[in-house]
């Protein structure tokens, strides 16, 4: 260990959660705030359709949490839930106030998006680039009130059973970034998976973390893969934003034949589980976009429309090729209604952290919500909470190396898309598991690959271990939902 740096709060992870809940800290706190790359990298930007709030005439919390329930398919946690819509519309006007520019109407109201699983409109936006927008607005606002630190977390700090900070490789240095709280908000684990929406640093290192000090672990089982990704062989893939499909775009299979109304009730406006099992059906899927003329495409969706043309598609003329991709990781480190975790003074928000509001499904535009709201949260436990009085943190299991690059990416990749991929069996999970077994006596002295191999391990033995199928997670030898398991949350 070459240096120690000294802060009130320690916050692993620079996206919308992490940076919302530094802006609720009061002026003054010494924050310091992990970025595990260069400034802007990560997959809160990439975030394009909107913030679920009833905000709108005609909608209510109640309603919002109606939505939440159906779509999280008999496992949500009605506490967490009731708490994300009731306080919802409040962290709208937070984010207004710390800057966000959300596009309105002409009387001056909020224009709503509405996306799958809503039955009203319910997402605030910024055309199709809210995360961006978020983003910008709250490192500005945070900027001024935190040190970033540029570096890899390796372990938790742990002194006497209690979070005191966090070990960090920083320029090929360990560093103890010592703090009396620590909040996690490092992202999901997209990356994981051979077809996804996220940045590639969306490695799942706050599972990893979480595992390592022992911290209770939820729901690791359901991994949402958005329908609709553009169908190109690249990574990330670009997400053709839900807000699309509820402006009127519908999906047909290689024949034009449009398959959703058969499918649900909400036809492409079904629960994301019930529109990727659709897809995985068709033989061959494609958004047909071109109802809504260029002029709409070109105000409302510019993100889509210059990524799709930067690849040779115009959404405007031409039906859309789409694959579901790894989108969303609903599990995480376990959390109180607080974001207080099984550790003391350890905190989660985001979507590393397991609320339970989602259930086995995310209903759309809930992520976001649930991070601001949690973040809030966590911020004020983190006020509220007495500081420990614990000893010097034990450095004993962490890794003294100075490689922070994973060199075992593609095998890891291809184990976890095996074993946890949108339609999964036991047969290919067992052979996934052979498979992290092997890489993780190999990847010793590489903390960036023993990270990858852990949460991919976690990932693919929660997917073995739940016999049926239920929301996101689907199970071809295990077809039907198992009613003894209606509200029963898998743990470690």
């Amino acid at each position: 260990m070459s240096r120690t740096i000294e802060a009130d709060v320690c916050i692993v992870g620079a996206g919308i959660a992490g940076l919302f809940a530094a802006c609720r800290l009061p002026e003054g706190t010494r924050i310091a705030v992990i970025d595990k790359g260069p400034v802007g990298v990560g997959s809160s930007p990439l975030a394009q359709g909107g913030m679920a709030a009833a905000v709108g005439p005609g909608d209510s919390w109640d309603l919002h949490l109606q939505d939440t329930i159906a779509a999280g398919d008999r496992l949500v946690e009605l506490r967490a839930a009731e708490v994300v819509c009731r306080e919802a519309p409040a962290r709208v006007e937070d984010l207004i106030s710390l800057g966000c520019s959300f596009d309105t109407n002409p009387d001056g109201s909020l224009h709503l998006a509405r996306e799958g699983g809503q039955t009203e409109a319910r997402s605030v936006h910024r055309a199709d680039e809210t995360g961006a927008e978020m983003v910008r607005a709250l490192r500005l606002a945070a900027g001024p009130r935190v040190e970033r630190v540029e570096g890899t977390v390796l372990r938790f700090a742990l002194a006497d059973g209690d979070c005191a900070g966090v070990w960090t490789l920083v320029g090929g240095e360990v560093t103890l970034v010592r703090a009396p709280h620590t909040l996690l908000a490092t992202g999901g684990a997209g990356a994981l998976f051979d077809s996804t929406t996220n940045n590639p640093a969306s490695t799942g290192d706050g599972i990893a973390l979480g595992a390592f000090a022992g911290a209770r672990l939820a729901d690791l089982e359901f991994v949402q893969f958005h329908p609709t990704a553009l169908a190109v062989e690249e990574s990330p893939r670009p997400l053709l934003t839900e807000a699309l499909r509820g402006a009127g775009a519908v999906l047909v299979d290689r024949n034009g034949r449009r398959f959703m109304p058969e499918a649900h009730p909400l036809a492409e406006l079904a629960p994301r589980h019930v529109v990727t099992a659709a897809i995985l059906a068709s033989g061959g899927a494609f958004l047909d976009a071109t109802s809504l003329g260029s002029d709409l495409l070109d105000r409302e969706f510019p993100t889509v429309v210059s990524s799709c043309r930067a690849r040779g598609f115009d959404p405007a003329t031409q039906a859309l090729p789409v694959k579901p991709a790894a989108h969303y990781l609903i599990g995480g480190v376990s959390t109180d209604l607080d974001g207080r975790t099984s550790i003391p003074h350890l905190y989660a928000a985001g979507e590393c952290a397991a609320t339970g509001m989602h259930g086995a499904n995310r209903m759309a535009g809930n992520s976001l919500s649930e991070s601001v709201v949690f973040a809030a949260r966590a911020a004020q436990a983190m006020i509220d909470d007495e500081k420990p009085r614990a000893g010097d943190p034990d450095w004993t299991d962490v890794p003294r190396t100075a490689g922070d690059v994973a060199t075992r990416r593609a095998e890891t990749v291809a184990a976890v898309s095996l074993g946890a991929g949108p339609i999964r069996d036991a047969k290919n999970a067992q052979l996934a598991l052979e498979k992290l077994e092997t890489l993780a006596g190999e990847v010793a002295g590489s903390p960036a690959d023993e990270a990858m191999v852990t949460t991919g391990d976690l990932l693919v033995r929660a997917a073995l271990s739940r016999e049926e199928t239920r929301g996101v997670h689907a199970r071809s030898d295990y077809p039907q939902v198992n009613p003894e398991l209606d509200g029963v949350h898998f743990t470690r």
